[in-house]
């Protein structure tokens, strides 16, 4: 009884310290969001309205992220000055520069860029 409880223990510690599943499809594209009035209670909706709008019905992105800074230990090496974060993944490059011209990605754009002073893009592969 007492080998089927250690095996038991060690079975379950090892997939409690097992690697992170990385993220879906080989290019995620995170971009930054700095609002004009960050603290505008109505910008922030009509913001968050064009987005999950464009989360909604794009047809490139396989999976998407949309958040705020965390409330995590402020440090000299986190930036929690931005306003959203919005990342999403495509199977490939072709499909991020589809959605780059996409209707949704451009309404977007169109609806929403008035209310951002700032924006900053980070696209990225993965190591194989």
């Amino acid at each position: 009884m007492k080998k089927i409880i250690l095996i038991l223990v060690i079975a379950m510690s090892s997939t409690a310290f097992s690697q992170a599943e990385p993220l879906e499809g080989p290019l995620v594209h995170t971009v930054l969001f700095w609002l004009d009035e960050p603290d505008n209670a109505s910008n922030r909706a009509d913001f968050e309205k064009a987005i999950k709008e464009l989360m909604a019905t794009n047809p490139q992105a396989i999976k998407s992220h949309l958040g705020r800074p965390a409330s995590t230990e402020q440090r000299d090496v986190v930036d929690n000055s931005y306003t959203y974060l919005y990342m999403m993944t495509f199977a490939n490059a072709k499909d991020e520069a589809a959605y780059q011209v996409d209707p949704t990605h451009l309404k977007f754009v169109e609806s929403a860029n008035h209310l951002w002073k700032k924006v900053v893009v980070y696209d990225s592969s993965a190591i194989d």
